[in-house]
């Protein structure tokens, strides 16, 4: 049980820093701010870890014939020990949940900053589009207007 704990703890505490690391990197993809790099860069020594970590939990449970740390939990005698385990447990779903929500705002944050890019180099090349900004529209384009013109 000693080893499961030390397994979950590690993972807990990975996991918590690379909730972290993703709530930053939401905030920086919303204010539009640069540093998204370094942001990445720290993450991925975080991530080699959790797979590493993922390795050496499943050759962990392959070892008791077990699938899940669940099920080795479940199995595991009354105690302080087991108590702590599915602490444990809980904290790790509750922050895998937390990351998958946090990985699917900042895939919905690069998919909107991707838009508005293509949209901002449409305008300035002068692209014509629909009032929605979605296929190409059917009339002719004014080539004379422009997009500072006092006139417009």
């Amino acid at each position: 049980m000693d080893e499961a704990i030390k397994l979950l703890r590690e993972q807990a505490i990975l996991c918590s820093r690379l909730l972290a690391l993703l709530d930053k990197l939401s905030g920086t993809l919303k204010e539009k701010t640069h540093g998204i790099d370094e942001i990445t860069q720290q993450m991925d020594p975080i991530v080699t870890d959790l797979s590493r970590n993922s390795r050496k939990s499943k050759a962990f449970l392959d070892k008791l014939n077990c699938k899940t740390f669940g099920e080795f939990i479940d199995a595991a005698e009354n105690g302080v020990q087991k108590d702590v385990a599915n602490r444990l447990l809980r904290q790790i779903m509750n922050l895998q949940d937390k990351m998958a929500y946090g990985m699917k705002l900042a895939a919905q944050l690069l998919v909107k900053g991707s838009e508005f890019i293509n949209f901002n180099l449409n305008v300035l090349s002068q692209t014509s589009a629909s009032p929605t900004y979605g296929a190409e529209a059917k009339t002719p384009t004014n080539s004379n207007r422009r997009i500072f013109d006092a006139n417009i």
